[in-house]
């Protein structure tokens, strides 16, 4: 079935008919539609593969090339073009067009900043309207547009084509391939801004450029006119030898048409038929690399537990074999437990900053020192990511940070990754961008009887050592992103250094809990009577949790200072004190009952955490926060 493409036409825009044929010249079944009549009719986007936006002067270009057009789209189809970027099909824009998805935020979309103007098009250096032939060299490898291209003689006609984006924007674009064609000259050297190879004067010599996917392609120049050898300038010399050499000129420009082949190839028979599990979210041939790269990450981590309980054992080495853990040898009144959590909405806030190396300390934090709480010493982890879909190279990287975040996240907390799997679920994961993706954890801890806490073991006069933490960990981030969303707006990401103090990742305590009391097998340093890891519910919730069976209460007049960003948050958001300390850790992620205060904290401090003295066990039931 041939793929539908959609070209959108309206006041002043001009090369609809010859884009539109060029499209049904490859194989696309292509339709010109009006933009008031494709608002009115979103669910035309639905239905269609390819949407093109042609050269022209939209609007007259009266408020600047393409800014009418852009606003006219954001105000009415911006979400539904989102989501058709989103579903995997293809954009293009050509000249006036290019003009648009650059005023709208979807080029170039670095790090997922889709919606944010980060680029421009600007006037030409020559201040003159530009219309002549020149060559392109394409170098991107991401863009579908370009697969199989080289160098390709096209004309411009534009008087706002310069390519203009900050130093940074540049770079980024270098760097992840989103370079699409550049300006070159006549034996293919960079044009390196000299006219008229280069005809506007463009940054970096950059003709055109591609989203991180490679699936929106924006380009001043027009193919659309270059599709017959006959509208090429050295079509009559071309002609004239070939006569003489008795040869025939062909009616067809392959490079120009190969823009638009791409495109439609990108969706025929054999694709659609391969790819139908990938039309709804999820790309098997991916999906696999990305698994390797999990089992990889998790084969790394089998070195944590050599010679200890949860030395893994495998019959053959494959992402799809067999692990186990030989517990033959176990002495009497060994227990095991299992315990399950998540990274819950933080992945949002990596999602906006495009950064995922941290996010699995915040996984392993949840489930590690959940365990040390009932004196089990962690020892097996697996777990679920679940991604909304993969889509090419750059969710590949996203999982390769993720995997590599695994590996060293795996080794503070001294356990083995036994798998890490992966599902693509579609439309059943949502977030913020392209990449969306939620992770939850299991984890196998063991423990010696007479060692476990029940809380019955704490005493009255036991000390409470806090155990400092300098960020949110992975809990209270709603409240979090409300406030930011309330008082900076829906982009407060763009505030980079915000962003990394949100995304700070949680600091993992169960291995230096386990080198205290000796964890399963080693004989304990320390005597502790409980451990309370301070998450949802804050410390009135986990310590009340701890102290409900003995009845005892405490005081705590000696903890840390939450982070700057928290009093930030908690004043600019109005959280009065004890709202906060029952949502937020308030600057202590855990705390250690334990009547050896003194040598618990130098013992700490050797594994290298803080922790001081925050208060003590009392007789009266209730808990006494003094803060600051």
């Amino acid at each position: 079935m041939k793929p539908k493409a959609l070209v959108v036409t309206g006041y002043g825009i001009n090369c609809d008919e010859e884009t539109t044929f060029a499209l049904k010249l490859a194989g696309a079944d292509s339709e010109i539609v009006h933009i008031n009549d494709l608002t009115e009719n979103k669910k035309w986007l639905k239905q269609s593969q390819i949407l093109v936006f042609p050269g022209g002067f939209s609007y007259g270009d009266d408020t600047g090339s393409g800014k009418g057009l852009a606003n006219k789209i954001r105000n009415n189809l911006f979400s539904e073009i989102k989501e058709f970027i989103n579903e995997g099909k293809l954009v293009i824009g050509i000249c006036n067009g290019f003009q648009v998805l650059v005023n709208l935020g979807l080029l170039p979309a670095t790090d997922k900043r889709c919606g944010q103007k980060e680029a421009a098009l600007i006037h030409n250096d020559s201040v003159r309207f530009q219309c002549r032939w020149v060559k392109l060299k394409a170098e991107s490898k991401k863009c579908i547009f370009t697969a199989g291209l080289d160098e390709i003689d096209i004309p411009v006609a534009h008087g706002e084509g310069k390519f203009y984006a900050p130093e940074a924007v540049l770079k980024k674009l270098e760097k992840t391939g989103q370079i699409v064609f550049r300006y070159v000259k006549e034996n293919g050297e960079r044009a390196d801004g000299q006219f008229p190879a280069n005809p506007n004067g463009s940054l970096e010599d950059i003709a055109g450029i591609c989203d991180e996917s490679g699936r929106v392609l924006g380009l001043m120049p027009h193919p659309e006119r270059a599709i017959f050898w006959l509208n090429h300038p050295d079509y009559q010399a071309l002609k004239e030898k070939s006569e003489r050499e008795g040869k025939v000129v062909p009616e067809i420009y392959p490079p120009a048409l190969k823009i638009f082949e791409n495109a439609v190839n990108y969706f025929d028979k054999a694709s659609v038929d391969k790819s139908t599990y990938k039309e709804s979210g999820v790309d098997i041939e991916l999906g696999d690399v990305c698994s390797k790269i999990f089992y990889e990450a998790a084969k790394k981590t089998w070195e944590n537990r050599k010679g200890k309980i949860g030395e893994i054992v495998t019959l053959f080495d494959d992402f799809s074999g067999i692990r186990m853990v030989d517990v033959s040898r176990l002495p009497k009144g060994s227990f095991m437990c299992l315990g399950f959590d998540g990274v819950g909405t933080k992945v949002e806030v990596a999602e906006r900053r495009g950064k995922h190396e941290t996010v699995a300390y915040d996984l392993l934090a949840m489930v590690c020192d959940d365990a040390v709480v009932r004196g089990g010493e962690p020892v097996i982890v697996g777990s679920v990511l679940d991604v909304k879909s993969l889509q090419g190279p750059q969710d590949a990287d996203f999982i390769k940070q993720i995997a590599a975040g695994y590996v060293d996240a795996a080794k503070e907390a001294g356990v083995v990754v036994i798998n890490g799997e992966l599902a693509e679920l579609g439309a059943r994961v949502k977030g913020f961008g392209d990449f969306n993706y939620n992770w939850g954890a299991g984890l196998v801890w063991f423990a010696r009887k007479d060692r476990l806490l029940t809380g019955r073991e704490i005493k009255v006069e036991d000390k409470i050592v806090a155990l400092k933490e300098d960020g949110f960990r992975s809990n209270g981030l709603s409240l979090v992103r409300k406030i930011l969303i309330k008082n900076l707006g829906e982009n407060w990401h763009t505030n980079k250094k915000l962003t990394e103090e949100v995304l700070a990742p949680s600091r993992i305590y169960s291995r230096a809990i386990c080198r205290l009391n000796g964890g399963f097998s080693e004989e304990p340093k320390v005597t502790i009577h409980g451990v309370v890891h301070i998450t949802g519910g804050g410390i009135p919730g986990k310590l009340g949790r701890t102290l409900k069976i003995s009845g005892f209460g405490a005081r705590l007049d000696n903890l840390y200072d939450p982070c700057p960003l928290m009093l930030k948050l908690q004043k600019i958001g109005n959280v009065e004190d004890l709202e906060a300390y029952k949502t937020w850790n308030m600057g202590q992620g855990m705390l250690v009952v334990t009547p050896e205060a003194e040598r618990t904290v130098k013992l700490l401090a050797k594994s290298g955490i803080e922790s001081k003295i925050a208060g003590e066990i009392t007789e009266e039931p209730g808990i006494e926060v003094r803060n600051k």
